[in-house]
């Protein structure tokens, strides 16, 4: 198992912000791997505190994010993009629909600004890559790459798991975060409790999630063919299912009537040991399906009778999985890790055709109620990384599970 390096340091901000900067060193790798974490504790009941949790983060790793996105030609063509009148438009209706929708969310993105030393326009272009891509791209005339695989395991002797694999055309393996969050009232007492990884300079809520009211989450991309130039955008829709308190409430906030595009999310209740797939189209049309027996997602509807792009490296992800079929979390690894398909495989290393970086894999195992994280494949060594799905019981949560 890997190694703790930790810093601990206060603030004297109005609320009790704790940061606490973990690197996690995987010494087996030929090249080391970092998981860095950042604990904190704001005040969830008014702007200023959700100001201070972003500012709390954007100071804690601003340098990561400055250093992401040095040479990040994605976000560059995105700023050069709503230069023009069209991208500006669509920009500015994408940023007021979902400032509007959720004010707390955007003085979040305001915090990670300032605390970053960011300007602010750049976090926002960042918060929306998943809308603008889809004008980009077809300006550019790039086909829609492919990102996350999601594989459920379920079997013999209560197996309940599944694997995400954190997929993105920007190399940023190195340069991706834990926030593991404690959400205050205004008496300093704790309401909830929420972890999760992500990428650089975005809200939280967007990859690998759980909270302390026993569910956990991942996201992944689909790709349909109409989609809105005003709404809501995913990445606040994701951090607003953070406080979710039931598969219900999940899948609520999830499909939200104002969401601009549509998104894949994998759930487990911690509790009772239950997998779901929810798809989320244009609009927050969507569809719930309880997962009970071997199933994956790729980043094409298989729920949902949408129009939708083609997909190519999606199509050989799945046939893969037609093939190997895991039961248990130990088939999940090799399925999660496999380079069969040289072309198009599984865990993706930006070769050949295919442009795409694994950035992490991710298992919830919900008989173990533990996440285990590799930076490399997860077939080939231990984890580099295993995060506890228990937070601390609060009060009134046997009420609320579904």
């Amino acid at each position: 198992m890997a190694s703790w390096l930790g810093i601990l340091t206060r603030r004297a901000f109005q609320w009790p912000l704790v940061v606490c900067l973990c690197n996690v060193i995987g010494s087996e790798l030929s090249e080391p791997s970092f998981i860095r974490t950042v604990f904190v504790e704001y005040n969830d009941d008014d702007s200023q505190g959700h100001f201070e949790f972003g500012h709390a983060l954007g100071e804690a790793m601003g340098d990561v994010i400055h250093d992401a996105w040095a040479s990040d030609t994605q976000l560059q063509n995105m700023e050069d993009w709503i230069k023009t009148q069209e991208g500006r438009r669509i920009f500015d209706n994408l940023v007021s629909n979902s400032t509007r929708a959720f004010p707390l969310y955007s003085k979040e993105i305001e915090g990670m600004a300032a605390g970053a030393k960011i300007p602010l326009q750049r976090l926002l272009v960042n918060q929306l890559r998943e809308e603008l891509s889809q004008w980009v791209d077809a300006e550019q005339k790039l086909r829609r790459a492919g990102h996350c695989t999601d594989a459920y395991a379920v079997g013999p002797e209560g197996t309940a798991a599944w694997g995400h694999n954190d997929d993105w055309n920007v190399y940023w393996r190195k340069q991706t975060y834990f926030v593991i969050a404690t959400a205050l009232d205004a008496g300093g007492n704790v309401k909830f409790k929420f972890g999760s990884w992500g990428y650089p300079g975005y809200l939280v809520g967007m990859q690998l999630n759980w909270n302390s009211f026993g569910l956990a989450w991942t996201c992944n991309s689909l790709f349909p063919t109409v989609f809105s130039e005003s709404g809501v955008g995913t990445a606040w829709v994701a951090r607003h299912m953070a406080e979710a308190r039931s598969v219900e409430d999940l899948v609520r906030r999830a499909a939200d009537k104002r969401v601009s595009t549509a998104m894949n999310y994998n759930i487990g209740s911690v509790r009772n040991k239950t997998l779901w797939n929810l798809e989320v189209d244009t609009g927050g049309v969507h569809a719930l399906q309880r997962i009970t027996t071997p199933y994956v997602h790729t980043n094409q509807f298989k729920l949902l009778n949408v129009s939708q792009f083609a997909e190519e490296s999606s199509a050989h992800r799945q046939a893969r999985w037609e093939e190997l079929r895991p039961t248990d979390v130990s088939g999940l690894r090799s399925f999660l890790s496999d380079r069969t398909d040289e072309q198009w495989p599984v865990w993706r290393n930006g070769t050949r055709g295919d442009d795409c970086f694994t950035e992490v894999t991710g298992i919830f195992d919900l008989q173990r109620q533990t996440l285990s994280v590799w930076t490399s494949p997860a077939a080939a060594r231990a984890p580099e990384m295993e995060l506890s799905l228990n937070f601390p019981r609060l009060p009134f949560v046997e009420e609320l599970f579904v």
